[in-house]
């Protein structure tokens, strides 16, 4: 039985299919978490801290596409070592 997927992968697509949907999913999470949170109501113990809402949400913005960034890459982890399991099991 033939398997759709090549037994390797290039780095490139394999960077693109990490980045791109974490990118999506950062701009979604970024929109709704600071629709329901203004920046300066995040700070704890009522610190004064001199961080414009603009800074706040770019900070948000690549905390929640790092969050993306780990969940993609532990996919493309497990999608390319059942790939080497099950063509060990083929064989």
């Amino acid at each position: 039985m033939d398997s759709p997927l090549p037994d390797k992968i290039p780095r490139l697509q394999q960077a693109i299919s990490v980045l791109w949907p974490s990118f999506a999913v950062a701009i979604v999470a970024t929109g709704v978490f600071f629709s329901a949170f203004h920046p300066r109501d995040l700070v704890p113990f009522n610190l004064d801290i001199d961080v414009s809402p603009l800074a706040a949400y770019s900070i948000g913005f690549f905390l929640f596409w790092i969050l993306g960034i780990l969940s993609s890459c532990g996919t493309m982890y497990f999608i390319i070592s059942n790939r080497r399991v099950l063509s060990k099991q083929q064989n």
